[in-house]
């Protein structure tokens, strides 16, 4: 049996087949930013489907997905998508992105081609590897600071996730009443507007690599 795993980032998108001996092959690709809202999710079907061809497989027989991605999330007529302020124009922010998003669709999208699709932010997925392979004791936060800022909380050997999903989102956190930092997701002065990797580099006037 197979299974598919896909990572939705800010700047790069990730895909992995793995069997029961472990991951088999694993592609990147840049992350769309224009098209329709379901333009990422649709990238990540055809970067499995890719993987699929190179390991001379039927993506069908692909029944089970994992995705983590950025947040925050936010449910829509019963099933799970993303606002995620770096890669929609249409929020607060987005001037610098080619498009006038404001929700991207995904649990909807993914099911269509697979029968189960479990979806986390980024943060908790990669926590919930830490407690699976690696070291994280039972009280650990796990943070990610890239394109945006994420976190994961695991309180008493327990994973937070929240109702939809947005557990220990605290890069929307507000940290000053003073700064003019404007985050995406509308606030000024919150831990992602100040200093995540896209509006730092906005503040400065060059690319953060720079």
């Amino acid at each position: 049996m197979h299974i598919a795993a896909l990572d939705i980032g800010g700047t790069k998108m990730a895909v992995c087949v793995a069997d029961a001996s472990g991951p088999l092959i694993r592609v990147t690709q840049p992350t769309l930013k224009s098209g329709t809202p379901d333009t990422i999710a649709r990238q990540g079907l055809r970067l499995i489907d890719a993987c699929c061809a190179q390991l001379k497989i039927s993506p069908p027989s692909i029944h089970h997905l994992g995705v983590s991605s950025c947040g925050p999330f936010e449910l829509r007529e019963g099933a799970l998508g993303i606002i995620p302020p770096n890669l929609c124009g249409g929020l607060p922010n987005g001037d610098d992105l080619p498009n006038d998003w404001t929700f991207l669709p995904l649990a909807s999208v993914l099911a269509e081609q697979f029968s189960t699709v479990r979806i986390a932010n980024d943060c908790v997925a990669a926590l919930h590897g830490e407690r699976a392979f690696g070291n994280a004791p039972d009280n650990s936060i796990y943070v990610t600071w890239s394109t945006g800022i994420g976190f994961g909380l695991c309180v008493d050997g327990h994973i937070l996730h929240g109702k939809t999903g947005n557990a220990g989102h605290a890069g929307h956190m507000l940290l000053s009443d003073t700064s003019e930092a404007l985050c995406g997701c509308g606030n000024r002065g919150d831990l992602e507007g100040m200093i995540g990797g896209r509006n730092f580099g906005k503040h400065l006037g060059k690319p953060l690599e720079t």
